[in-house]
């Protein structure tokens, strides 16, 4: 069974921080059907692992590691098999990759990356989906408990022990011993991004935006939250009721959940926090639109949001100073003691 996500091995860029979430940007169909863009474009390039590594620098460790794509049951001399496979839209021509093998490192995630025709919509991105096999053998009376035992195994690792549940794959399973109900989650691991290449683009992501183009980084930053389940996992509708945002950390920034989201799996358009980076107030990095001539970075609120979804993320500009401010008087009260004696106008998607 196949169950398709919201989407709008060779060449891998690993873009990582210590104690960081590492967004692995993957150009494989962007140099085999894409003319090789962001290998001919080194500033698009940078843009786009400028963003990779903001946002990675943002996440504390949240994901656990996947080792097998093949979980196995036994009991009573009954057996049981679940055989995962991943896919994806090929971030160029949109059709449809699967991975049958995969393991994936702690803290990381692997995002295909491509330019094609979008039309009036900037970017778009998403997490993949799944394909799921089931087997069973042995002693019938006790492949039931088998096919049970591989689920709680899938479920533990592919679950990731954080970050949010991207999606669910629930039915039941005739083992041919007894009919087994299952319902088996999966974490964030791999996504696509595509951008528009027929846009006006500021690719220069550490300058001011010219006039009349319309920011790279910027929604490069937005696609790749999508990607990773912002707007876009089972984790997200769960706190979603309508407009009306219910996770307590973003109600805790923004005074109230209600009219804070829109049913798109963005923040509604127009809302304002501080930016993460202290520069101030902007209009939300996820909210649904990005003014051309104008550049958005994560905000308070975003940050709040990916908490909302079961990341770990660093601290908002003001706790973090406090908790500086308290490691330094602790450590000038240590250096005190006494010797011891002696002895706008642009989509996303």
């Amino acid at each position: 069974m196949k169950m398709a996500r919201l989407t709008c091995l060779a060449l891998l860029a690993s873009v990582a921080a210590a104690r960081a979430l590492i967004i692995q940007l993957d150009y494989t169909y962007d140099v085999a059907d894409g003319g090789n863009f962001f290998g001919s474009n080194a500033v698009a390039r940078a843009a786009l692992e400028k963003a990779a590594t903001d946002l990675g620098a943002a996440i504390l460790p949240s994901l656990a590691a996947v080792t097998t794509d093949v979980f196995n049951g036994a009991s009573g001399g009954g057996t049981a098999s679940i055989d995962w496979a991943l896919d994806f839209d090929n971030p160029v021509t949109t059709s449809t990759v699967t991975l049958n093998t995969f393991t994936f490192a702690a803290e990381t995630v692997r995002l295909f990356v491509g330019m094609r025709q979008l039309g009036s919509t900037l970017g778009v991105g998403g997490p993949g989906g799944v394909a799921v096999a089931f087997g069973a053998g042995g002693t019938a009376a006790g492949r039931v408990t088998a096919f049970n035992n591989a689920a709680a195994a899938s479920n533990s690792m592919m679950q990731r022990g954080g970050g949010p549940v991207i999606g669910d794959v629930s039915g039941s399973f005739n083992t041919g011993g007894g009919t087994a109900p299952y319902s088996l989650n999966y974490g964030a691991m791999i996504g696509a991004i595509s951008f528009d290449i027929d846009t006006n683009w500021n690719f220069n992501a550490t300058g001011t935006v010219p006039s009349g183009t319309s920011d790279f980084y910027s929604v490069a930053l937005h696609e790749i939250m999508h990607a990773i389940g912002f707007g876009t996992s089972d984790t997200w509708s769960a706190k979603r009721s309508g407009t009306t945002w219910t996770g307590a950390n973003a109600i805790a920034i923004a005074g109230s959940g209600t009219n804070l989201v829109a049913a798109s799996g963005h923040i509604a358009e127009g809302v304002m926090s501080f930016r993460q980076d202290g520069g101030g107030m902007q209009e939300a990095a996820m909210d649904p639109t990005l003014t051309v001539g104008t550049r958005k970075v994560l905000t308070q609120l975003d940050l709040a949001i990916l908490r909302d979804i079961g990341y770990a993320t660093v601290p908002e500009p003001s706790t973090a100073m406090l908790l500086a401010a308290a490691a330094l008087v602790i450590s000038q009260r240590r250096s005190r003691r006494p010797a011891p004696c002696a002895g706008r106008s642009g989509r996303h998607s």
